[in-house]
């Protein structure tokens, strides 16, 4: 009985609010994963975020469905790919796939992926759409759905106010898209830079 208590009281304490929410223990995966010298087992991270293997499976998929270039080897997972992440603040100009498009072929065209889209509906809390767009082609087939089953924008819930999630090798390119986004007057505000 004190044994259990004391689990309970453990989970609780995690975070100061009970067990991690999804999203920060993705972020929480890809810190460990940056500041490891090597790979770093499922096990062991299982066993740091107080969560099953199949839990750590299955942030890994959906951590590599974003666009993080997660490897899976013998001795563990490791990083490998772009270095460098931003969150650019943005809105669209008009809340049509045209504003939308120019927009995200600014990020491709300068070397940037876009690993993700949130935004924070007044009516409820943080949306996040893994994206995954490396290029002017899957743009297109991105943007193509919505005109295909004439959906509106994701971001039309935000008043076309979200934040993108870049991806880059250098912070020359997210410099570049930075500038690019402020030119183009999609950009609001960025938001601090992660290093893998």
């Amino acid at each position: 009985m004190q044994l259990n208590r004391s689990r309970e009281s453990e989970r609780k304490n995690l975070n100061g609010r009970g067990i991690m929410k999804n999203q920060e223990r993705r972020k929480k995966i890809l810190e460990i994963l940056r500041s490891s010298n090597g790979p770093v087992t499922g096990d062991q991270l299982a066993k740091d975020l107080n969560v099953s293997r199949q839990v750590i499976v299955l942030d890994m998929a959906l951590l590599r469905s974003a666009g993080t270039a997660i490897v899976s080897t013998r001795r563990g997972y490791q990083i490998n790919g772009r270095s460098l992440s931003m969150d650019f603040e943005c809105r669209y100009k008009a809340m049509d796939t045209d504003s939308a498009r120019d927009e995200l072929n600014i990020v491709v065209d300068n070397g940037g992926m876009i690993a993700s889209i949130t935004l924070v509906p007044d009516f409820c809390g943080p949306i996040q759409a893994f994206l995954n767009l490396k290029n002017r082609r899957d743009v297109k087939q991105y943007l193509d759905n919505f005109r295909k089953y004439n959906i509106p924008l994701i971001a039309t819930l935000s008043q076309g106010v979200h934040t993108l999630t870049v991806a880059a090798d250098s912070q020359d390119e997210l410099e570049a898209i930075r500038d690019s986004l402020k030119e183009g007057g999609f950009l609001i505000a960025e938001g601090p830079e992660e290093s893998k």
